[in-house]
């Protein structure tokens, strides 16, 4: 059953201000919830069909404006979308994700019934670094197409991507970017500096993607912490030539981070970027 609640705000016929049992301001959403009904009276609960938690006051008029602009559908496909996402991901996603989903899907639509597409630059990176992210975009695509009678680029699976990428780690898009870019730069670097073609489909290459992720991470973020000690128990013969020619790759590695995000690779994490290079070495 659901809890009672009490109207602080109509926003629209579809969107109501409320609190939660904390005391939080919440919307409240629902087709008509905000028809025929005033402030202090309690919502229809059998018209809510979902309610977002505020964050800030920039992000209540951020979403006055949503629901103000936006067609009620457009934001109710983005709340399916955001349950999907959360279902299949297993993963927080910041609840104010409903307000920069629904606003790109709109421009998307939009876009699609004028007979205009915008590519999606990073849409490969997106696909290869996030495979869970882009399957679920997939199936939004899907929802979409079915929903409004059109049909999206495949490119459009790797924008939704983006946003849950962005939602996942409460970063900036700017952020999410330069994790991708850079990523991408490093395998490059490891391809062309061992003269190997990384397999995408191996174990490994998984792991060196996800490590070489969450070290983009740190780099932006200034923080030189390494976390597990999994590997400290290694010993590596330095002049064996397989760690000669990962030694040099690591420094252009350390190269490439210094020139362009100003920052110094610890022997730390040059100690593991190479465990984890090692182990594509001997998948390929």
């Amino acid at each position: 059953m659901k809890a009672d609640y009490k109207i602080y705000k109509i926003l629209n016929n579809n969107a109501v201000i409320s609190k939660n049992a904390k005391g939080r301001e919440i919307v409240v959403m629902g087709m008509g919830i905000g028809f025929h009904t005033r402030v202090g009276y309690y919502v229809n609960p059998e018209k809510i069909s979902s309610i977002y938690l505020l964050q800030g006051k920039e992000n209540r008029s951020r979403f006055q404006a949503l629901v103000d602009e936006i067609p009620f559908d457009c934001i109710e496909i983005s709340g399916k979308i955001i349950d999907e996402a959360r279902k299949r991901l297993k993963k927080d996603l910041n609840d104010n994700l409903i307000i920069a989903l629904a606003d790109h899907i709109n421009f998307a639509v939009n876009q699609a019934q004028k007979g205009e597409r915008l590519p999606n630059l990073l849409s490969e990176e997106i696909s290869r670094f996030y495979k869970e992210e882009f399957k679920v975009g997939a199936a939004a695509v899907d929802m979409i197409n079915k929903e409004y009678k059109i049909v999206l680029p495949h490119s459009e699976a790797a924008s939704i991507a983006f946003h849950l990428i962005n939602a996942e780690s409460g970063g900036s898009a700017d952020a999410t970017t330069s994790v991708i870019v850079g990523t991408e730069r490093i395998l490059q670097i490891i391809e062309s500096s061992l003269q190997l073609k990384l397999c995408e489909d191996s174990l490994s290459y998984l792991r060196l993607v996800t490590h070489t992720k969450f070290f983009m991470k740190r780099v932006l973020s200034k923080d030189k912490s390494t976390g597990s000690d999994t590997f400290k128990e290694i010993r590596i013969n330095e002049l064996e030539e397989q760690y000669i020619k990962i030694s040099r790759c690591l420094n252009e590695i350390a190269d490439y981070v210094r020139d362009t995000y100003d920052y110094e690779i610890s022997e730390d994490e040059k100690f593991y970027m190479m465990i984890h290079i090692i182990r594509v070495m001997q998948t390929n």
